[in-house]
């Protein structure tokens, strides 16, 4: 069989064009009713499988416009549709002489079940009423899937809004954390801008005096070692006497007053 394919969605015409044709069907492609017309002044189909909701013109008003048609209105028609899935809508698909009405998305079997039906069903097809009565109905179809579509609308703006609120909260809660934390650090760095400042570090050549050692500091100043040492470092001092200086100074001065067998610095002390 030839089948005209309605849809205004490429993916599921080409769904439905695998499963007819791995049968042996052949098939037309339409993306609406307007154009499923125009293919069907040029070429001969044996059924029609419709969705409902498309630009341009819908499977209800295609299928009218079918059963309106001396040339066409024998021709088997089936809506397949995953939006109008009312009473009502099936009751106008009745109305106004749709053979079958198919909810996507239906098994493979069920679809070629069907198509088999309203192939073989020899009856003659037309509106089952005057069309003033079909448009009625479909009109109401239409609000009522229009009024339906904003109650989903609404409910997805309410989400909406709801998570925008949401991000706001969270942003300014970020935004007071990220003021926060960055007070914290300009307020570390200034504690650790002090605490650089008043560390004293010894880590540039220093300029000695050859006879007295005494050391020249930034500001031209001289003056001793321990001197400089304190004010550059945290170093404390105790006073010692080294074994050279013992031995020039301290224990020729010592002899002078009679005093012997002095303790070397270093070693054991022993008793004068």
């Amino acid at each position: 069989m030839n089948i005209l394919i309605v849809d205004d969605i490429a993916t599921n015409r080409k769904l439905l064009r695998v499963t007819l044709e791995a049968e042996g069907h052949l098939t037309i492609e339409a993306a609406d009713g307007i154009e499923a017309l125009q293919i069907l002044t040029r070429e001969m189909v044996d059924a029609v499988i419709s969705d409902v909701l498309m630009p341009n013109m819908d499977g209800f008003r295609l299928c009218l416009e079918i059963r309106k048609s001396e040339r066409l209105r024998g021709l088997p028609f089936i809506i397949y549709t995953s939006t109008y899935t009312s009473r009502d809508d099936m009751k106008l698909a009745e109305t106004i002489g749709a053979d079958k009405y198919l909810m996507k998305p239906a098994p493979a079997e069920a679809m070629l079940q069907a198509l088999r039906e309203v192939v073989e069903k020899n009856v003659a097809r037309v509106a089952a009423v005057e069309e003033s009565h079909v448009l009625k109905q479909y009109s109401q179809a239409l609000v009522n899937k229009l009024e339906e579509k904003n109650i989903q609308l609404k409910e997805a703006l309410d989400k909406l809004q709801r998570a925008h609120g949401r991000i706001v909260d969270l942003n300014s809660d970020l935004e007071r954390r990220v003021k926060e934390r960055t007070a914290e650090l300009e307020t570390t760095n200034q504690e650790l801008s002090r605490a650089l400042s008043a560390v004293k570090v010894l880590n540039t050549l220093l300029p000695i005096c050859s006879y007295c050692r005494k050391i020249r500091d930034d500001k031209d100043y001289w003056q001793s070692v321990e001197g400089y040492i304190s004010q550059h470092t945290d170093a404390q001092f105790s006073h010692s006497i080294c074994p050279g200086c013992f031995e020039e100074h301290v224990k020729r001065d010592f002899e002078q007053y009679g005093v012997i067998d002095l303790p070397i610095p270093g070693q054991e002390k022993a008793a004068l």
